[in-house]
């Protein structure tokens, strides 16, 4: 989505909704919808059946599908109950993290990728700390290939957090920020670009803007006139 006039450009994915705020003139950031909900808007039931219904399904059962797989991950799930909580929900923010960093150290490149994935998708409130502690996990050098599927991981299940992720994964590992943003930006090419273009304005007191066989007074014709 473009706004030409304020030189924004958002990525909306499948799912999400996009606001525009006419007091300030800007799109807001993308969210997450039920779709569920949103069909049982009288603009959709009272009439036909979308031309997209199919896609619409599709997305539905994505939706519910990565709430059943955060539940019935066993690997989570029994680190979860062993930190003393009876579900990823329930967790507290330290059982959570302490039950992850559990997996975390023990799990080879792709399945920490996967956990990574998994643990957003099941608690979203703590999408910097996930990234940050699998950015931290102990090892002898961590390459942008890891950084990449860590990332990508982390925005597939949280596209609305693409810059939070950014932000913790660049104070977690600043010599690595090139990697962080070249994921970033494979995932969602417009993901820092919800902000708006800063004007260039050219004063007339800055003589550099001009070159002085260009200045003419409003008083006076050009000369040759």
């Amino acid at each position: 989505m473009h706004l030409d006039s304020v030189g924004q450009s958002l990525l909306v994915h499948a799912g999400q909704k996009l606001t525009f705020d006419p007091i300030s003139n800007r799109l807001e950031d993308p969210v997450d919808v039920d779709l569920n909900q949103v069909l049982t808007s009288p603009l959709i039931k009272d009439f036909r059946r979308l031309p997209s219904a199919p896609l619409i399904e599709q997305e539905i059962q994505k939706q519910h599908g990565a709430a059943g797989g955060v539940t019935g991950n066993p690997d989570l799930s029994r680190a979860i109950r062993v930190a003393g909580a009876s579900s990823p929900g329930t967790a507290t923010p330290d059982q959570f993290m302490r039950a992850l960093n559990s997996l975390f150290v023990r799990s080879n490149a792709r399945q920490l990728c996967d956990y990574v994935g998994t643990a957003v998708r099941a608690r979203p409130d703590l999408t910097d700390k996930i990234v940050v502690a699998a950015l931290s996990v102990s090892r002898k050098q961590i390459s942008c290939e890891d950084i990449d599927c860590i990332i990508r991981a982390a925005i597939d299940a949280h596209p609305a957090a693409t810059r939070e992720i950014v932000r913790a994964a660049v104070a977690a590992a600043p010599l690595l920020r090139d990697c962080v943003v070249a994921a970033a930006n494979a995932v969602q090419p417009c993901q820092e670009a919800n902000a708006f273009v800063e004007p260039r304005t050219i004063t007339a007191t800055d003589p550099a803007n001009f070159r002085s066989e260009e200045v003419v007074s409003p008083e006076q014709p050009p000369s040759g006139l």
